[in-house]
Formats: C-alpha cells, sequence, structure tokens
C-alpha cells in the first residue's frame, strides 16, 4: 500500500541517473584506495624513483689548488665550513642539506685464503651519509662497536664498469647485484698505532650517491678511536632543493664556485614536473569523488520533496514514520549493493591497467584485492548507507511535523 502510493513520483530515468552516479562515485572511490594502497609502498621505498632527488655539490677544483698541494701538504683543501653549510641551508629554495663524513684513518680492504677473493688486496677509502640519505633497502643498517660486521653500499656505476669495462676487456667473469652481495672480505682500520679487522660485504647498489657508504656510526667512532681528525669537514654535500628548476638555485652555486652534476639538475627537474602532474590528477580525482557522493544525497532529496504531500497524507491515514520510510530504505540498500557489485567491473579493468604498467617499472607487489580494497570499500558503503538511512528518516520527520 505504502510503496504503491510512494513510487508514483519515481522516475525510471531519474533512478538510472542516480545509479550510474552512485556507481560512478563507488568506482572512482575504490580505485582510488586501490590506487593508493598498491603505488603507497613506491613512494616509501628507498631506492624509488619518486624520493626527492639528491644534488651532491663540491667546490671546484681549478689548476692552481692543484699546484698548492703539490707544493706544500699543509694546504688547506677546498673543504665546506660550518658557515657556508648553514649559508646554504638558510637559503629559501633549499629544503635540506646533507653531510658526508669522510674517514681520517687507513682503510685496506683483502680476502682470507680459500674465499671466492683470494688474493685480493686493496687500500680505500670510506664515507658515510645520514641514514635517512641511504637510497638502498636494508633494515640492518646499523652499526656499533661490539660489532664485528660492517655493511657497505657501493655506486652501481662501480658494478657496470667491472661488468662492462674491466671484466669484458680482461675475458673475466661478470657479476650480478646479487652474486656482489655473496662474497665476504674483511676490512682493517690503522691508526694511532693500533688496528682492528672486521667483516664486510656488500648489501646493496646505491644509483644516487657515487661512493663506498658504510653506516655513519662506524665513521665517528674510526675517527675518534684511529683517526688524525675526530670531525674533519665534510668536501661534499647532499643538497634537496624545494625546486630543482629554480635559476636561483644554480646562481647561487655558480656565485660560490660549486660544481654540480648538471644530470642531476635534470632528473631533480623532471621529477618535479611528475610530482605536480600526480598531485594536480589526485586533487581532480577527490573532486570527483565528492561531486558524485553529493549527487547522491541531492537524488535522494528531489525524491522525498516530490513525495511531499504523499508522505503528509500517509502520515494523516495513521502510518507511522518507520513505515513510511521503510520503502525508501530499503530501495536505497538495494540500490546501493547493485551499484556496489556494478562498480567493481570497472575497478577490475582499471586495476589491471595500472598494476600491468607498474610490473614494466620492476613493482609486482599488490594488494589482495578482497581484504584490502572490496572489504574497505563495502564497510565505506555500510556507513554512507547508514548516514542516508538517517537522513531519510529525519527528512520524513520534517515534513510530517
Amino acid at each position: 500500500m505504502i510503496w504503491k502510493v510512494l513510487r508514483n513520483n519515481i522516475k525510471p530515468g531519474q533512478l538510472t541517473g542516480t545509479f550510474l552516479g552512485i556507481m560512478l562515485g563507488l568506482s572512482i572511490l575504490m580505485g582510488a584506495l586501490s590506487f593508493y594502497l598498491d603505488v603507497k609502498p613506491v613512494f616509501e621505498d628507498k631506492e624509488s624513483f619518486w624520493k626527492d632527488e639528491y644534488i651532491i655539490i663540491n667546490k671546484r677544483i681549478n689548476l692552481t689548488d692543484t699546484y698548492n698541494q703539490l707544493k706544500s701538504d699543509t694546504t688547506a683543501k677546498p673543504l665546506f665550513s660550518d658557515k657556508e653549510i648553514e649559508d646554504l641551508r638558510n637559503q629559501p629554495y633549499i629544503k635540506d642539506v646533507a653531510e658526508f663524513s669522510n674517514c681520517s684513518f687507513m682503510i685496506s680492504a683483502f680476502s682470507e685464503e680459500g674465499s671466492a677473493l683470494s688474493g685480493f688486496y686493496t687500500d680505500l677509502f670510506l664515507e658515510s651519509v645520514p641514514d635517512d640519505y641511504v637510497d638502498v633497502n636494508y633494515a640492518n643498517w646499523k652499526w656499533d662497536e661490539s660489532s664485528d660486521f660492517i655493511p657497505a653500499i657501493l655506486p652501481k656505476t662501480y658494478l657496470n664498469l667491472y661488468n662492462f669495462g674491466f671484466a669484458q676487456s680482461q675475458n673475466l667473469p661478470q657479476v650480478s647485484e646479487e652474486g656482489a652481495g655473496l662474497v665476504k672480505f674483511s676490512i682493517m682500520v690503522r691508526g694511532k698505532g693500533q688496528k682492528r679487522t672486521f667483516e664486510s660485504r656488500i648489501i646493496g647498489f646505491s644509483d644516487r650517491i657515487n661512493t663506498i657508504l658504510v653506516p655513519e656510526d662506524f665513521i665517528k667512532w674510526g675517527n675518534k678511536n684511529f683517526g688524525t681528525e675526530t670531525d674533519p669537514q665534510p668536501g661534499r654535500l647532499i643538497v634537496i632543493a624545494n625546486d630543482p628548476s629554480n635559476p636561483d638555485l644554480f646562481k647561487y652555486f655558480q656565485d660560490n664556485n660549486y660544481d654540480v652534476n648538471k644530470n642531476e639538475l635534470s632528473n631533480s627537474k623532471a621529477l618535479a614536473f611528475l610530482k605536480i602532474t600526480t598531485t594536480i590528477v589526485l586533487i581532480i580525482g577527490m573532486i570527483i569523488i565528492l561531486l558524485a557522493f553529493a549527487l547522491m544525497f541531492i537524488s535522494i532529496q528531489l525524491l522525498l520533496h516530490r513525495n511531499n504531500e504523499n508522505i503528509k497524507k500517509l502520515s494523516w491515514l495513521g502510518y507511522t514514520i518507520r513505515q513510511i520510510s521503510r520503502p525508501y530504505m530499503i530501495m536505497v540498500i538495494i540500490l546501493f549493493v547493485l551499484t556496489f557489485l556494478a562498480s567493481l567491473i570497472p575497478l577490475s579493468f582499471f586495476r589491471d591497467f595500472y598494476s600491468s604498467n607498474l610490473i614494466l617499472l620492476g613493482y609486482e607487489k599488490f594488494n589482495i584485492l578482497i581484504t584490502n580494497i572490496i572489504l574497505p570499500g563495502a564497510g565505506f558503503v555500510v556507513i554512507i548507507v547508514g548516514l542516508l538511512l538517517i537522513m531519510i528518516r529525519s527528512q520524513i520527520k520534517k515534513i510530517i511535523n
């Protein structure tokens, strides 16, 4: 009886439009949720291209510097002073500055008899950067005085030079990143009349930092116990700019005679543009979602408004608010169930599209569709339906009063 009275003002075209609007909103919502959850590890990955680009700078070395250093061992080297570093940090177009920590003690690497590199020996240098700037995924990037193992990170260019330069010309076997990480070697540190030996292994290769990295705590400990200087001044800095394309940044480097890799600046510009574009797309997506759900509320309010007189008449005949609102509630529940199921179809196509592209970029770990996306989406729908049911009951009560 109630349904026959109320359905007269329900137009199939309007219901279809509401159905399509809700389906679009749910598809965008769950698509955005799916994309966010699947892409979030990419943003958090230390090796991801989404991380802030590192601009590594050093003071330009000219012929006069070389001559003076050859003439006298006491000639000051072109290092960064505390005042220069602080001035860099205070520039409005620079987001952050990190220092390279240098070792002031003797270091050599060698292999034990019977190992894969039997007979290997070389003097080398080690450097470190703050842990937040290490761009290799390794959970145990820590060191303390009780540890006899030092993890090491090498530049990717070193491995490429060996594989496609030295190994190829000398007819030696080429080495993969995983294979290089299996080889263990020893590191000996010397200074102040004492020495100590540690085990080491390459735990990864860096695409950004062109040096041999070890944990910062080891460099500080070594300088304190074996070095000639406890806290030597850095010769290189990592700079992260707010806008890598800012011409003031280039002018500052030139005015202060700082040398920088032009390729790093080009990559930073491309990364900044990519981040801006992605942010704009996400904002547009959020606006569409808000408009879609606004359409749902407005459609239901218009439907109740058209049935204004019928709702009043049913109330005069003795029907309660619960009885009058029940058909609308059932209709909303059925509508949302059908649209939720229908929205899974475009969601699956969208997910297949972006996942195939992420796989091409090397990311293959995706969230489970049912537990991580469909169930949260269903929970969101339940909340929305609950709010709509409360709104329907409130509107009908307002009409009757």
